[in-house]
């Protein structure tokens, strides 16, 4: 038992005996455990009943006033424990249970798992066959079966019109990496556009462009709004307010979180993150419970999408990015 579950009992003595004195109680015996009850009394016998497992901590009870007086015999399950005088209730009682019970706290000693070892083996054999690239595989495969089988050809109806968009559904990056570009409205505007081209033409959803806050403050939306439609616009000389333009199917996030959790403090920075455990999709992926696991590599500077991949690739031996420098370098000569 630890400290706390120490605390939760003797809070519980504590009301216990706080609300027998409300009915009228102002003395106390002691009991041998938590769970001791009152079962009857004879006279100067109180007869106390346990019942199941309970903590041998000593405790409190309360009795009546003037139920009974001088020097009292308490039974505990009919078997007589030992003699006791009647204690007055007050303020220093409460007190001195708060003290025992620290100091039964510090004196617990809580038995060692015999099966910690084996457990932590165990842990860690699951955790290595999550993140290893045949699991992630098989993973990625049953997605696209549920996807096929389950919606059929609803995704494509959905996105008629927008084939683009409906590409991206299905990426090259298995569920456990990511690539996250972080930007700022205060870089080139070319480079700006580089990065959300080389983007469109990955069309996958694990490519990702993050920006650390919103263009003019939280209170500001329309800033932000003018910002992404600047650099996603295919054609620049296209006016939105005036016609339909054409646009880079490439979002944008806005997550300090991330920024925090890679140590980014200078834009443009790109990281590859793999082996990462993401427990809830639709929360922040900079949230410490949320990504609970996982590596990463970052570069920072002016530098091309194609030549940071490469980088990374070098380094890692990652096939999915080998087959993402392939789609890049593909789209240049188209």
């Amino acid at each position: 038992m630890n400290r706390f579950a120490v605390a939760l009992l003797v809070a519980g003595m504590t009301l216990l005996v706080a609300t027998f004195r409300a009915n009228g109680a102002d003395f106390y015996i002691d009991t041998p455990d938590l769970c001791s009850r009152v079962e009857k009394t004879e006279g100067n016998r109180i007869y106390l009943v346990t019942k199941g497992e309970c903590p041998k901590t000593p405790g409190k009870l309360a009795v009546p006033a003037g139920q009974n007086s001088g020097e009292l015999e308490i039974f505990v399950n009919g078997v007589f424990w030992k003699k006791q005088a009647l204690a007055r209730f007050d303020l220093d009682s409460i007190a001195d249970l708060h003290i025992r019970g620290d100091k039964l706290s510090k004196a617990l000693i809580i038995p060692k798992n015999p099966f910690e070892k084996e457990g932590a083996d165990r842990a860690k054999e699951t955790d290595a066959l999550f993140r290893s690239e045949e699991f992630q595989k098989k993973v990625t495969a049953e997605q696209e079966r549920l996807k096929r089988e389950l919606f059929g050809g609803r995704i494509q109806e959905y996105y008629q019109g927008a084939p683009e968009a409906a590409a991206a559904m299905a990426g090259q990056l298995p569920v456990n990496e990511r690539i996250y570009i972080f930007i700022s409205s205060s870089m080139p505007r070319e480079t700006l556009r580089n990065y959300v081209r080389d983007v469109a033409r990955l069309k996958d959803p694990n490519v990702r462009l993050v920006m650390q806050g919103l263009v003019g403050g939280v209170t500001h939306i329309n800033p932000t709004m003018r910002f992404v439609s600047g650099i996603t616009i295919k054609d620049t000389a296209c006016d939105p307010e005036k016609s339909r333009c054409q646009r880079y199917a490439a979002g944008v996030n806005v997550d300090p979180l991330l920024f925090r959790r890679y140590g980014i403090d200078q834009v443009p920075a790109i990281v590859y993150g793999r082996n990462l455990n993401v427990l809830d999709p639709g929360m922040s992926e900079g949230m410490d419970r949320n990504l609970t696991s996982g590596e990463s590599y970052t570069i920072q500077g002016d530098v091309a999408l194609s030549y940071a991949l490469e980088r990374f690739q070098s380094e890692t031996g990652s096939r999915s990015l080998e087959t993402l420098i392939s789609q890049l370098k593909a789209g240049f000569y188209h």
